[in-house]
């Protein structure tokens, strides 16, 4: 099961040509994630395909609560590695997903900004491990960032390694680290334990772009910040092949 989160905003912007592949490319069953006051607008434009979930009152205390703390601490204001609020979307989308099913499997994060292709389900088989907790995307030059766009939750234990992430946002606890960010905080969990996979790591990834440097966009492209330019996009696909 897929599970991501968007806007109608963000639907506008970007979501109809990025998530609008995904029905196409891949046979599991995919979770939208959204305001409550936007389920009906996503229910109108996406397929039988997808499932609309809200985000429940205790995800919007937690989220406001976040947004009230960091505001409070106003500590490098604009820098993303200390916006908390801006990353929690995700940790709490996914919450909701667990949540709401209980004994699904497998629960694979995918950002919204993400355009598959034909074999993905295929690829995505080879990628991730079966029998870790968690596959993730490490970042070998930056030691403790992740790219969190695509992680995969597996088995009793992935609800349990999530567990402890959304337990350090709803408690505030994240405000403890280092960095806030989304990135900063699967990462400090996830990287040392032997029932996580790190995919960079099993694949000899070197580059900023880890997703790309694996595939080459043959099966999925992540319009991650500046590549949403397609000029952006091409030039960091360029340095990826140039390390090569």
């Amino acid at each position: 099961m897929f599970v991501t989160t968007l806007s109608t905003k963000l639907l506008e912007e970007y979501g109809r040509s990025t998530v609008g592949t995904w029905a196409r490319f891949t046979q599991r069953p995919i979770v939208v994630v959204v305001s409550p006051d936007e389920v009906e607008a996503f229910q109108a434009v996406l397929s039988n395909q997808f499932q609309v979930l809200p985000f429940g009152e205790s995800s919007l205390r937690s989220m406001a609560t976040i947004r009230n703390k960091e505001a409070e601490l106003g500590h490098q204001r604009g820098d993303f590695r200390w916006q908390a609020s801006r990353f929690a979307w995700k940790v709490f989308a996914m919450g909701e997903v667990f949540s709401a099913f209980p004994h699904e499997r497998t629960i694979t994060w995918l950002d919204a900004d993400s355009i598959l292709k034909p074999g993905f389900d295929m690829w995505l088989e080879r990628v991730f491990s079966p029998t870790h907790a968690v596959s993730f995307l490490g970042r070998s030059h930056k030691g403790i960032h992740a790219e969190t766009g695509l992680i995969n939750f597996n088995g009793p234990k992935g609800r349990e390694l999530f567990s402890r992430i959304i337990e350090i946002y709803r408690s505030l606890e994240l405000f403890e680290f280092n960095e806030w960010h989304d990135a900063y905080i699967f990462t400090s969990i996830l990287l040392y334990r032997k029932d996580c996979y790190d995919i960079s790591r099993h694949n000899g990834v070197k580059s900023s772009n880890p997703l790309y440097e694996i595939d080459r966009g043959r099966h999925i492209l992540h319009l991650k910040g500046n590549r949403k330019s397609s000029s952006s996009q091409l030039l960091d696909e360029l340095r990826v092949l140039l390390r090569r």
